[in-house]
């Protein structure tokens, strides 16, 4: 790839506090299995290593995993979406309210990524009279960013900070992925999709500030004619699933150059954190291979895969809880790093003192 800008400049704002939440039902790999190879049958030949492979990470769903193997109308997908989706990100997102002391009607800037469902009003909305927020909040709902929503909204909120310093911007993340599950879809791209997507939502509440995990500069790129590797298609009966296997050896082929251009010539080795999607055992693996991580690096990672798998855009953002929990230092370094359909890699420069 060509020569590329460092990213956007601009001082440090603050990750004040993070919020989560998630649904009831568990869903280890063995439960899914049993999906699978009741609705697939002839898929069960490929469950072995891929339960293996699958083995680290749990996920909470809004539906039983039994109930899975039932197909859901495109009307009854967005009816339990506008159900159970707001609720979600209401309690993430007052959990973050909580955590960083921060009052509703402090905040200026209110952003939302999802891309599981589709309602119009938007959860946008429906959190301004739920958390009480200002009636003239600033909102930006982010919908087509994929799993890569909560990082470029998480950058977009943090450059919005650097320009209005006397107020505090809210990021809420929520995603259902469960609901669109199809059964009738018997490739592969859905049978991986199934085996680490989960449901959850997360927030985080950004400030000035230069105490605690702070941002400093970010970085968006698109990498060309990678628009097939990771996404959604719309079928007759829903949301068909995008998720190719050759989604490891993309990432890994593009972010050595992406994060040389953006880190210059400090060596991703030498941070203290890096802050990964967990969008799947293979795709975290890929990532340390390709940048040269140390062990420990991306332990945020693994541990947000082990307890809520990969909830798309809301992954990273508990990501970046889990690290800001358990700093490797009292003062460090660190990136995070994002990525969704497109194919679309996020860039976020981490710092902090304790």
């Amino acid at each position: 790839m060509p020569p590329t800008p460092p990213g956007t400049p601009g001082r440090r704002v603050r990750l004040a506090g993070f919020g989560s939440a998630t649904p009831s039902h568990g869903a280890g790999p063995e439960e899914l299995a049993a999906v699978v190879a009741h609705v697939w049958p002839d898929l069960a030949r490929h469950l072995g290593p891929l339960l293996e492979q699958s083995s680290c990470v749990g996920r909470r769903l809004v539906r039983p995993p039994a109930e899975l193997a039932t197909p859901l109308t495109p009307s009854a997908q967005t009816a339990a979406y506008r159900q159970v989706a707001p609720a979600l990100a209401e309690a993430a997102a007052a959990q973050a309210l909580s955590d960083a002391g921060v009052a509703a009607d402090e905040i200026g800037l209110l952003v939302v990524a999802s891309c599981t469902g589709f309602v119009l009003p938007g959860i946008d909305v429906m959190l301004i009279p739920g958390l009480g927020l200002r009636a003239d909040v600033v909102r930006m709902p982010f919908t087509v960013f994929g799993c890569g929503g909560g990082a470029a909204g998480l950058a977009r909120a943090c450059d919005w900070s650097r320009g209005h310093p006397g107020q505090a911007a809210l990021v809420v993340a929520v995603e259902t992925p469960s609901l669109t599950f199809r059964p009738d879809d018997t490739s592969m791209d859905n049978l991986l999709s199934a085996l680490v997507f989960g449901d959850g939502a997360a927030a985080v509440v950004v400030t000035p500030g230069e105490q605690g995990l702070t941002v400093g500069r970010t970085r968006s790129a698109v990498v060309p004619d990678t628009g097939d590797a990771l996404g959604y298609q719309l079928a007759d009966d829903g949301l068909q699933v995008v998720l190719s296997r050759r989604l490891p050896s993309l990432l890994a082929d593009v972010l050595p150059d992406l994060v040389k251009g953006f880190l210059g010539d400090r060596p991703p080795a030498e941070l203290d954190a890096v802050a990964v999607h967990p969008g799947g055992p293979a795709i975290l693996a890929a990532v340390e291979r390709s940048l040269g991580l140390r062990a420990g690096q991306t332990a945020a990672s693994w541990e947000t895969l082990r307890r809520t798998g990969n909830t798309s855009s809301a992954a990273i953002l508990t990501v970046l809880a889990d690290l800001a929990r358990s700093l490797p230092a009292p003062r460090g370094r660190g990136l995070a790093i994002g990525f969704g359909p497109g194919l679309a890699i996020e860039l976020l420069e981490l710092e902090w003192r304790c």
